[in-house]
């Protein structure tokens, strides 16, 4: 075939010329289609199957299922549009959280229920300690007054002491165990009621039954140092008032067969470990005393054994009984 022929170039059974542009092409993949604007915008076309007219029967459509925690390949607007699941986060595990939540509430109400029991036995503590304990000291005083005033009066009176010598001399009070009551206590300005009997011993088991005598020290009149320890907040709190004495106050020591009446001096607070109050002559080791003195020591302040409470007094009146009551008893 001469060249420049219309046959020439084109290899047999060919419709396409081999100049061809590449828009010829897409027409004719497209079937021929190659309107103008057609090709201008791809608005609307969801997949490259809208645009190619179709699903091509050679590559069926494969349903892409994106990893766990990744991202669809074509990103999320792709995964919305074309029916992918987008990520979400994994299911909770029911029975766990019903553990955790089942454990943080047993634990919640065991420590609730702990911090009750413990505030009750604080309670039941204190009612004990401020009350039932004034109860069983209130019973054994009645016992030990009970006693006391039964040995009294099987005690044969002294007899005046003869030649003019210092009835202070004279012993006040017979030897006794430890617990046993040996004097009774009153203090006008405490009122009328305000008669504890005074026990022989200062241990814990003695002043719980009242106040004591310290072992040692005088006794009531006895020239020396008369010194008497008292709870002041538990065990019918015999000295819970002690802080209200004044100077000059009257202080009354009953015994089988006398009445001395002690006249306070001053008081001071000091250190739980000192014992130079209880000397003979208070605050002086060695020194013979000359004097009756008495000393009250307790604890301070309320509710603590932090220092003590010290009150003294001296002896100014001794009186027999057969005399009657001391004026500062009777009013008189």
């Amino acid at each position: 075939m001469a060249a420049g022929t219309p046959g020439e170039g084109k290899e047999p059974g060919s419709s396409l010329s081999t100049s061809a542009s590449p828009a010829d092409l897409a027409g004719a993949d497209r079937g021929g289609v190659d309107a103008p604007g057609e090709l201008d915008s791809l608005d609307g076309l969801d997949s490259l199957d809208d645009l190619m007219g179709g699903p091509d029967p050679r590559n069926p459509p494969v349903a892409a299922v994106p990893a766990q925690g990744l991202a669809p390949a074509y990103g999320p607007a792709r995964a919305r549009g074309r029916g992918y699941a987008a990520p979400e986060p994994p299911a909770a595990d029911p029975l766990r959280d019903r553990t955790v939540r089942s454990f943080g509430g047993h634990l919640a109400r065991g420590a609730g229920e702990l911090m009750i029991t413990c505030g009750v036995i604080v309670v039941l503590f204190l009612c004990y300690q401020l009350w039932i304990t004034d109860i069983f000291a209130a019973r054994t005083q009645d016992q030990i007054r009970h006693d006391l005033t039964t040995a009294w009066a099987k005690q044969p009176l002294p007899k005046p002491a003869a030649g003019g010598a210092d009835p202070r001399k004279r012993s006040s009070v017979p030897p006794v165990e430890l617990g046993d009551g040996i004097a009774v206590l009153r203090v006008p300005r405490f009122g009328t009621d305000y008669a504890p009997v005074v026990v022989e011993g200062v241990s814990t088991a003695d002043l719980r039954r009242g106040p004591g005598h310290f072992p040692g020290s005088a006794m009531p009149g006895e020239i020396g140092n008369f010194v008497v320890s008292g709870h002041r907040t538990t065990y019918g709190k015999p000295f819970s008032r002690v802080d209200e004495l004044k100077v000059g106050d009257p202080i009354v020591v009953e015994v089988a067969d006398r009445y001395f009446t002690y006249r306070v001096t001053g008081s001071e607070i000091v250190d739980p470990h000192r014992l130079d109050v209880t000397y003979p002559v208070p605050g002086h080791l060695g020194e013979a005393p000359t004097k009756a003195r008495m000393t009250l020591t307790t604890c301070h302040p309320r509710f603590s054994a932090k220092s003590r409470l010290i009150v003294f007094a001296e002896l100014d009146e001794t009186r027999d009984k057969g005399d009657g009551p001391p004026p500062v008893l009777t009013g008189g």
